[in-house]
């Protein structure tokens, strides 16, 4: 429980009141304090005339309120600044720890936390981001459940969290159980394609080997993406939504969904954020991750990834898909530039 600092005119102003003849637990139930805080403060004000808290023990401060000012405005500047290239920014004549730095960073509100990574945006980019939200802005769930979202996604075998931490004893980096064992490249890797609707969920496909433009028709297109088409009328024949990764934009490609009166959404690159189908890779990836025993091989890792995508419900996946319009109004918020999806 946080204890209420007592201010210099309240202090006075119970003394006054006990100078009156008020009681201490008089004073404590119209002020809303306790009666032993009044009573210590009354036997204070006996011994030393003076209601000031006495000089507080512990180590002076080695900096003034202005630099510590000074210290937030050179994070603002480089947030990414480590606390050693921070002490030397600062005060770089002053013999300062890299402790004080974090120390004041602290009592600021400020800590060390982890690093949102986004697709780098340029101002091209940020413009027909927001050029194609404003375009459908007004979209209803009724249009937006027409689009089929489609996008590849690469799992590796062994996934490495770079933010592994292990609690151990000082000298024991080294020992066995302190050790988190790793392969090159994760141990090798899987690559699948997927599409979803707000109504549907397509079959995922393994890509073999890096994704050329035949392979894109001849794996994915034929026959899944147009055979599903095919089974809509017309009047309501679905829009197919690709990023525009080199096999999705060439000639062959973009002339065979014509042929085949796939309609496609223009898309705006480096745009994963409008997509609700990374969310639905995130959810695969952690149930892959959670199983029991772990996958060891990278064909139990196919099995698994197809197993577990049959596995997905419609509950979630229509919940990204029906925030497509928050999806749009952060990014017309943010002008074009990064969101929180």
């Amino acid at each position: 429980m946080v204890r209420r600092r007592l201010s210099e005119a309240i202090r006075w102003q119970i003394i006054g009141m006990h100078t009156t003849g008020a009681s201490f637990k008089a004073i404590g139930r119209q002020l809303g304090y306790h009666y032993t805080v009044i009573s210590r403060l009354v036997r204070k004000h006996r011994q030393t005339g003076a209601v000031k808290d006495r000089p507080q023990s512990g180590r002076p401060r080695v900096t003034s309120e202005r630099e510590d000012r000074a210290l937030l405005r050179i994070i603002r500047r480089e947030p990414f600044s480590t606390s050693t290239v921070l002490k030397r920014a600062w005060l770089p004549n002053r013999h300062l720890s890299t402790r004080t730095v974090r120390n004041r960073l602290k009592a600021a509100g400020t800590a060390a936390r982890r690093v949102i990574k986004r697709p780098r945006l340029t101002d091209d980019h940020k413009r027909r981001r927001l050029a194609l939200c404003l375009a459908r802005q007004r979209w209803n769930l009724r249009t937006w459940r027409r689009i089929h979202w489609s996008d590849e996604s690469r799992f590796l075998l062994h996934v490495t969290d770079g933010r592994l931490r292990v609690w151990r004893h000082r000298n024991t980096a080294y020992t066995p159980r302190n050790i988190r064992q790793t392969v090159p490249f994760g141990g090798g890797s899987v690559m699948v394609w997927g599409c979803i609707s707000h109504d549907c969920k397509l079959d995922l496909v393994t890509i073999r080997g890096n994704l050329t433009g035949d392979q894109y028709m001849r794996h994915v297109l034929e026959p899944v993406v147009v055979t599903h088409f095919d089974n809509h009328p017309l009047a309501t024949r679905p829009v197919y939504m690709d990023d525009n990764a080199r096999p999705h934009r060439s000639r062959a490609v973009v002339d065979y969904l014509q042929n085949n009166a796939v309609t496609t959404l223009p898309w705006p690159a480096m745009s994963p954020d409008l997509n609700p189908l990374e969310h639905v890779w995130d959810i695969l990836g952690r149930r892959i991750q959670a199983l029991q025993p772990p996958v060891q091989t990278l064909r139990e890792l196919e099995a698994a990834l197809h197993r577990e995508w049959l596995q997905v419900t419609r509950e979630p996946i229509r919940r990204l898909t029906g925030g497509m319009r928050r999806r749009v109004d952060a990014v017309i918020r943010a002008r074009g530039g990064f969101t929180r999806y």
